[in-house]
Parts: C-alpha cells; sequence; structure tokens
C-alpha cells in the first residue's frame, strides 16, 4: 500500500499500544454533570487557536478529526476486545493519487482574467488566448503558496490539460480551496456553487455525468471567484481515489458524547464491553501555571458488559499533520524517553516561531509529543500506509 503523502516529506504514523484486562468491577470516573448542548463541533485537543483537534462529525469515528479551519488533523484509536478490534477515533483517510495536483503538491499554473470575460468561458473551447497566464495559487499574500496576487473583486481562471486515457470508469475526486463566492466547472458541468464563505481542501466526488466528459484530450477546470472582504483565495487539483480497505474494519456504536467545560466524554459499545473515552484540557484558571501549559490528557476506561472478564487493548495514533501549516513542510520525528515518561516527538525541519498571521494558519512551529508512562505500552514510529 501507498503512503498517505508519498509525494511530500515522509509523513508518519506515532501510534500507542497500552493493554490490559476487563472486569465486571472496574474502578471508573464518571462524568460528573451531563450537558445537554451538541456542539456544531465537539473538541477534542484545545490549546490554542493555531493547535487544536475537532470532531465535526456527529459519529466521531466515522470520519478524520480535523483542526477548526477544517484541515485534517487526524487522531485514530481502537479497542482491541479479545483479539477483535474496533474504531472509536477518527479513520483514515482514502488515498488520493493526483492527476492535477493542487499547489501545494506541485506547482501549476492558469490563465485567468479580472474582469468578466464575454461568452461560455468554461467551455473546453473556449478561446482563452487574450487571458492572462500565472502560476497558482491566486490571492492575498497571506493565504499558503501565492503564486499569483490577486485581492480585490474577481477572478476567472481557466486550467486546461491533456488527457491520454478514458476516465469516466474511474473514482475522482476534486479538491478545492477558495475565500470567498466559490464557483467550479469541470468542462462546462458546474460541480460547486460555495455562496458566501471560505473554505481549505474542500474535496468532492465527481458524478458520472461530470466523468463522462473526462476523455482522451483537452479538458478544462474553470473557475470562478469573489473576494467580498480582506483575504482571497483560488487552488483546485483533481485526484483518482484509490479505495484502499481500513486496517480496522468494524466500528464501535457510539452512544453518547457529553461535551463539559474542561473535559469530552465518548461512551461506546462493543461486543462485550462498553468503553469510555475522555480528552481532557487542564484549563483550571485557579491554576494559572497550570492553564499555561500545552498539554492535554486522552484517557479511556472499559467495563465488561456481559459480566464476562475480557482481554483488552487499546490503541491511539497520530501524525505530524498536528505539527505543520501544510504537509508539504519537511518534518523530523524522533523518539525518547525521561523521567518515566516514553515519548514520540516531531516537528517542521524549518521552525518558523511566529512567522505566520492570519485566520486560515495552523501551527508549525514547537514539537508535537505523545507520551505514556513507560510500563503502560508501546509506542512505534511507521509509515502511514505500508
Amino acid at each position: 500500500m501507498k503512503k498517505t503523502f508519498f509525494y511530500l516529506a515522509p509523513m508518519v504514523a506515532a501510534s500507542l499500544w497500552l493493554g490490559g484486562c476487563c472486569s465486571s468491577s472496574p474502578r471508573e470516573v464518571e462524568a460528573t454533570a451531563v450537558n445537554e448542548i451538541r456542539p456544531p463541533a465537539t473538541p477534542l485537543v484545545t490549546v490554542d487557536p493555531y493547535f487544536s483537534v475537532w470532531s465535526f462529525d456527529d459519529q466521531v469515528n466515522e470520519a478524520p478529526t480535523r483542526h477548526w479551519t477544517g484541515k485534517e488533523h487526524p487522531l485514530v484509536a481502537a479497542i482491541r476486545v479479545d483479539g477483535k478490534t474496533y474504531r472509536v477515533l477518527g479513520k483514515e483517510t482514502v488515498y488520493l493519487d493526483p492527476i492535477l495536483p493542487t499547489v501545494a503538491i506541485e506547482g501549476w499554473e492558469a490563465q485567468y482574467v479580472n474582469r468578466e470575460p464575454a461568452g461560455n468561458w468554461t467551455k473546453v473551447n473556449y478561446n482563452d488566448k487574450a487571458w492572462k497566464t500565472g502560476p497558482a495559487a491566486f490571492g492575498t499574500k497571506d493565504m499558503p503558496n501565492i503564486g499569483t496576487p490577486w485581492r480585490e473583486g474577481d477572478i476567472w481562471v481557466r486550467r486546461t490539460f491533456e488527457l491520454d486515457q478514458d476516465l469516466s470508469a474511474e473514482e475522482l475526486v476534486l479538491e478545492y480551496s477558495h475565500d470567498d463566492v466559490f464557483e467550479l466547472y469541470v468542462n462546462g458541468i458546474q460541480v460547486a456553487n460555495t455562496g458566501n464563505t471560505w473554505r481549505n481542501n474542500v474535496q468532492i466526488e465527481l458524478n458520472d455525468v461530470v466523468k463522462s466528459t473526462l476523455k482522451p484530450g483537452k479538458n478544462v477546470i474553470a473557475a470562478h471567484c469573489h473576494n467580498t472582504v480582506g483575504g482571497a483565495y483560488v487552488d483546485f487539483g483533481l485526484f483518482r481515489k484509490d479505495n484502499l480497505e481500513s486496517c480496522i474494519a468494524q466500528t464501535a456504536q457510539q452512544k453518547s458524547v457529553n461535551v463539559l467545560p474542561t473535559r469530552t466524554f465518548y461512551t461506546f459499545e462493543c461486543p462485550g464491553v462498553d468503553v469510555e473515552l475522555v480528552f481532557t484540557a487542564p484549563f483550571l484558571l485557579d491554576d494559572l501555571q497550570l492553564a499555561s501549559q500545552p498539554f492535554n490528557y486522552v484517557t479511556y476506561q472499559v467495563r465488561s458488559n456481559d459480566g464476562q472478564e475480557h482481554a483488552v487493548q487499546f490503541y491511539f495514533e497520530t501524525t505530524p499533520q498536528l505539527a505543520v501549516h501544510n504537509d508539504s513542510q519537511p518534518v523530523v520525528t524522533t523518539r525518547g524517553a525521561q523521567n518515566g515518561i516514553s515519548y514520540l516527538k516531531t516537528g517542521t525541519v524549518e521552525q518558523p516561531i511566529l512567522g505566520r498571521k492570519g485566520d486560515n494558519v495552523r501551527i508549525d512551529w514547537g514539537y508535537l509529543y505523545l507520551a505514556a508512562p513507560e510500563q503502560s505500552g508501546a509506542l512505534a514510529i511507521a509509515d502511514y500506509f505500508e
């Protein structure tokens, strides 16, 4: 199987296995209060706006976890009960093979204008010889990988490309990032119309009608973006979907989620055991030294739901994506131990301390640690996909 980011600096998964035995009478830590409010996104790791991880979905184990900007910040956890494994957190990302890479993977050029063009500019045979040519991405300097500055008003972009094979039978994904009002077309067929919003790395699967137009020869992806205020951005690409099977085929049944001021509680049911997964941010304002430390805790507990004893192991993994602004940044990953704690450490090679500003920013300085007591489990570093 291919690596998730084989075309970038090698990305690795930091993993942790914890083992134990579950009886019908465990020591338990219960949520001391119940919050009936369901937030639009559920906090998992909350250090500061640059470093945080959230679940955008009702079921925390049916989709990847994300930074608040929408960028994937993957956390995956699983429970193994009597030799059978069940996912309780996150989900692996489907591998996408680039046909037309986005600028984070490889630079690309397109034709563009800033005044509304005459005629049907989304069609393959449209004459764009009078348009300017410039490198992607298009937008303001505070946005990632800007090749062509653009700030005010509108921009129209045509990215033409040649295919040497018929893609109509493939599973294809179009990825785009935009700020603000954005519309996108494939060979004249509209595939996205966002309204007044901005998002990054949006992925949509192309339907059969759109795919049927992707034939050998000339093709075009065309976009129009209107900037209302502040930052502006346009980037897009086309990918082939590689349906790699998840290594964790079974999913635990999520029973509840309870979001409290400093903790989020999830409960799951598996054959033989119930599982509670707890995320804790120690932001206690009566201890400012503790509140200022960038630590979060992930704990789990299990109890038998059938009156029998069960052999239980807990698995947790993450990747250096939590320590980069974008996936093209090279990283270094090491392991170590100190004062009875084993840890994995990862961060960017560059370490641009306080080098970025704006809304669409993720932390890329400092280091991410995954740590546990030395005697409680095994830590490993490996390719994300083998």
